[in-house]
Formats: structure tokens, C-alpha cells, sequence
């Protein structure tokens, strides 16, 4: 049995990790994700999603996060790719 891509795209949900406890109060909302979905997922595979900053765009008082995502499987193959955004607030200076 395969896994629907959807159930291997929220195995990246930043919710899932430590990034809303890092970023608190700042965190407005979530503005888009992408997912490319590279080899089958079957029932009983392991999965191991890894979010990484991987752009920060600066506005006047708020900021976009841009987060590359990658799940790979237990045989450490990329099952997954992508990409979350994030609007944040700016911190006093």
C-alpha cells in the first residue's frame, strides 16, 4: 500500500518540531508550501523530515522565512522536497 502524498507532505509541518517554540509570539502565519513528491512512500517506511532556513526576507516590520523541506525514508532516499513560508513579525532591535 502506497501513502498519499498529502500524509507524506505533513510529516514537514513545522508545527511537528521546535520552530513555533523558537519563534513565539513572532510567528504570524503560514503563507505557502510547495512538494515534490520523488519515490513512493509505503505503509510501515520511516520517515525523517528536516526543515532548514533557507531564505529571510526582510520588510519594514515584518519578515518572510523561507524553509527548504526534505523527507527521506529509512534507507536515507529523498522521498519528498519543498518549501514553507512564514510570516513573521520583526523583533524590537
Amino acid at each position: 500500500m502506497l501513502a498519499h502524498g498529502l500524509q507524506v507532505a505533513i510529516q514537514g509541518a513545522a508545527g511537528a518540531g521546535i520552530f513555533p517554540h523558537v519563534i513565539g509570539d513572532s510567528l504570524i502565519g503560514f503563507l505557502e508550501q510547495s512538494s515534490r513528491f520523488l519515490k513512493p512512500v509505503y505503509c510501515g517506511d520511516t520517515l525523517y523530515p528536516m526543515l532548514e532556513v533557507s531564505e529571510l526576507e526582510a520588510g519594514r516590520t515584518t519578515g518572510v522565512v523561507t524553509m527548504k523541506l526534505t523527507i527521506h525514508n529509512q534507507s536515507g532516499t529523498l522521498v519528498c522536497d519543498g518549501e514553507h513560508k512564514y510570516l513573521v513579525k520583526k523583533r524590537p532591535q
